[in-house]
């Protein structure tokens, strides 16, 4: 059977080559026409079928192959670096493969475009990165869509800039562009500025949230200065100049859709041999340049299309990895080091505020671009890495070989950690006092009047007297049956001490009159345990009654979660 199979495979193996012989030679022959072009394309999907029956043939022989125990063993010990091996051998996926194929056989070697093309396709840099894949492209756009909203959020506050729909918007963005005209030092600290109050201050209200009082709205008397502005019956020019080619566009649609209908209209139908031969003559006029650009037009194409997977991919990653750096530095995840940028950011800004005007700005810039580049260079990271190992170590620089900055290299870019990671000041004493906040539930009880015996019926939120709503539609309210299921508000935790620290209010009459509940049909009996019974009227028919008491305890929160910066 295996014997069958063998030939099988060598004879469509031999009928794949004889194929692949003969569409390579048309292709050579016939090259800058739509047959050179269509047989290059057969040619190409042919050799990579061959590569792959090659490739399972040797698998096949690899499985046949039966190996001595020392052959064995010898190979368990090199898998690691024969799986290394085999990824090094396979550089290009499918479609790269296809590519370099179609190239070959459909452009003349030697070309500009050709060159060009296999340059791009050869790059190290770019076989590096992800091949090709749909599903991933697909799912950058899906995710980046979703990251749009600030670039959306930006063009539209442009355009309401400059079209005067948001007066105060406008109006601000002239003062700051005349006072960094009048003071330029202010580009570097309205940045500043922002990040304080924009992201570092709103960050700690958040985490630390503060009791706002509620405020009496007054009702708006007269007409706003602003909008007094912004009254015009007329359009902004810059509105027309963003409607001008959306109408052009309109315009041509509508004009291609009628000559198209038109033209459609007054076609005669045709043979199928005269469009053969009207085919046959097109071809036979196309210049082979024009050729070359169609093939190059389309595997750029391709090209492109895996270029920008990995631009989108690579950009997702940039924003994500900001995110959570954001949330780290400003976000007071970690409060020590939150409030030590803060410190640091408010004496900057005050130096480039006040003395801003005395610095050499120019010779600033020069300098940080030069040392930014010069830190980039591929030779400067052994030193960044032992310097930053020297500085976890406490070695001195001078004491580190170049032997053993290039044996930690690889150590370095899996265990370098960021600064802010391992970032501990003592000086710096965050101990906010908590606040507190009240629970209370309700005890209810509930007893049948033939049988003189109360039993617990739930521990419910609700006071369930003869007037609440619940009752009054025939309902039982909802609760637990026991106080450990009593938790806390999100984001709050009980004091600490005794699993059940729930205290009694002895003073029920109090809590009734503070509250403004209706006492008509309840009482409060002279008991330690602060029960508040039902009074029910007298033509009232039930069968059961209930008692409640009031159970309280505090519970404290430290600062809230940490919010998590998104775009």
């Amino acid at each position: 059977m295996s014997d069958l199979n063998t030939n099988r495979q060598s004879r469509r193996a031999r009928v794949m080559a004889s194929l692949y012989d003969y569409s390579t030679s048309i292709a050579e022959s016939k090259a800058g026409s739509n047959r050179g072009l269509a047989a290059g394309t057969a040619a190409s999907f042919l050799a990579l079928g061959l590569e792959q029956m090659e490739k399972k043939n040797r698998e096949s022989l690899e499985q046949d192959y039966e190996f001595t125990e020392a052959e064995v063993e010898a190979v368990q010990n090199m898998a690691l670096s024969a799986e290394e091996y085999q990824k090094s051998k396979e550089k290009f996926h499918f479609m790269d493969r296809f590519m370099e194929k179609m190239v070959q056989h459909t452009m003349n070697e030697g070309s500009a475009d050709a060159e060009e093309l296999s340059q791009r396709l050869h790059d190290p840099s770019r076989s590096k990165k992800a091949p090709l894949s749909l599903i991933l492209l697909t799912s950058n756009m899906k995710r980046l869509s979703a990251k749009m909203g600030v670039v959306f959020k930006v063009q539209y506050g442009l355009v309401h800039i400059l079209t005067w729909k948001r007066p105060t918007k406008t109006l601000c963005v002239l003062v700051f562009y005349t006072a960094v005209c009048l003071w330029p030092h202010l580009v570097v600290a309205l940045p500043l500025l922002v990040l304080l109050f924009g992201i570092i201050l709103p960050a700690y209200i958040h985490r630390h949230p503060m009791d706002t009082p509620e405020l009496i709205k007054v009702p708006r008397r007269g007409q706003s200065f602003l909008d007094f502005l912004n009254e015009s019956n007329d359009r902004s020019v810059i509105m027309d100049m963003i409607d001008e080619p959306m109408s052009e566009e309109d315009s041509l649609s509508q004009t291609y859709s009628t000559s198209s209908g038109s033209f459609h209209a007054t076609k005669k139908p045709q043979s199928a041999s005269s469009i053969a031969l009207q085919t046959l003559d097109v071809a036979e006029e196309v210049q082979t340049s024009e050729k070359a650009k169609i093939v190059k037009k389309n595997v750029s194409l391709l090209m492109n299309m895996r270029d920008l997977q990995n631009l989108t991919t690579d950009l997702l990653n940039s924003i994500d990895q900001g995110e959570k750096m954001s949330t780290d530095l400003v976000g007071f995840k970690d409060e020590r080091l939150t409030t030590f940028i803060f410190y640091v950011l408010i004496a900057v800004t005050s130096v480039v505020l006040f003395f801003g005007k005395y610095i050499p700005w120019r010779m600033i810039f020069i300098l940080s671009g030069w040392v930014f580049m010069l830190l980039c260079h591929p030779k400067a990271k052994k030193y960044l890495v032992t310097l930053s190992n020297n500085n976890k170590k406490g070695k001195p620089v001078a004491e580190v070989t170049e032997e053993d900055a290039d044996s930690e290299e690889e150590v370095g870019d899996k265990k370098l950690k960021l600064p802010f990671e391992s970032f501990d000041r003592h000086d710096i004493i965050v101990d906010d006092k908590p606040e507190v906040r009240v629970v209370e539930i309700y005890e209810l009880q509930k007893r049948d009047l033939f049988k003189h015996e109360w039993n617990l019926y739930a521990y419910t939120k609700r006071l369930f007297d003869f007037k609440d709503t619940v009752r009054v539609s025939g309902k039982l309210p909802h609760g637990v049956d026991a106080l450990t299921k009593v938790h806390p508000p999100p984001e709050w935790k009980y004091d600490f001490g005794y699993a059940n620290n729930w205290r009694i209010d002895q003073k029920p009459l109090e809590f009734l009159l503070a509250r403004g509940i209706d006492q008509e049909h309840l009482s409060c009996r002279d008991d330690t345990e602060g029960w508040i019974y039902d009074d029910l009227p007298v033509d009232q028919d039930s069968t059961a009654e209930f008692r409640r008491r009031r159970l309280f305890r505090e519970c404290y929160r430290y600062s809230r979660p940490p919010r998590k910066v998104t775009l």
